[in-house]
């Protein structure tokens, strides 16, 4: 239920930042065609919404296995190697995204004495972004590793995750 429920978040917050990143670049548009002179916010609100949309993405976008991956070798392995392939992949990307994580995190603190220049905004929320982005991938990974240890154990590939079959 948890799971579910934070899924829906990050897919409806992901949605609401994509909608905004439309409205903001349709604006900045209608300005430089017809009127006088744009907004000159529109690009850094763009930028920063993009930013968002990303990161709430980034853990369902995991939790899929969506991410570009070269899966040439893992193609010719079936069973418990490919499983064990899987789990040591999903382990070496959890560590990475631990690693992100917390530098991003320092990073995010460093952002609290500085405001963006044409919104005003506080830097650590933006820099957030990217602590929520790896933070996302990270749980979402944690997840798919303790699958992978079902699959080694069991020696059962879930087939219903196109990365598995």
């Amino acid at each position: 239920m948890i799971k579910k429920g934070l899924e829906r978040f990050l897919e409806w917050m992901s949605s609401f930042f994509f909608a905004g990143l439309i409205v903001v670049v349709l604006l900045q548009v209608f300005a430089r065609m017809f009127l006088p002179r744009s907004p000159h916010w529109t690009e850094e609100a763009s930028r920063f919404l993009m930013l968002y949309m990303v990161a709430f993405a980034a853990g369902p976008a995991a939790r899929d296995r969506a991410y570009v991956n070269v899966d040439v070798f893992i193609n010719f392995v079936r069973g418990r190697p490919r499983a064990l392939i899987q789990f040591l992949i999903d382990a070496a990307i959890a560590a990475l995204m631990g690693a992100i994580m917390r530098y991003a995190w320092k990073n995010a603190l460093i952002g609290s004495i500085q405001t963006s220049a044409s919104l005003g905004i506080p830097m650590h929320w933006i820099f957030g972004s990217m602590v929520l982005h790896s933070g996302s991938i990270l749980l979402y990974t944690i997840m798919l590793v303790f699958e992978d240890v079902k699959s080694i154990v069991t020696g059962e590939v879930d087939h219903g995750n196109p990365a598995l079959s």
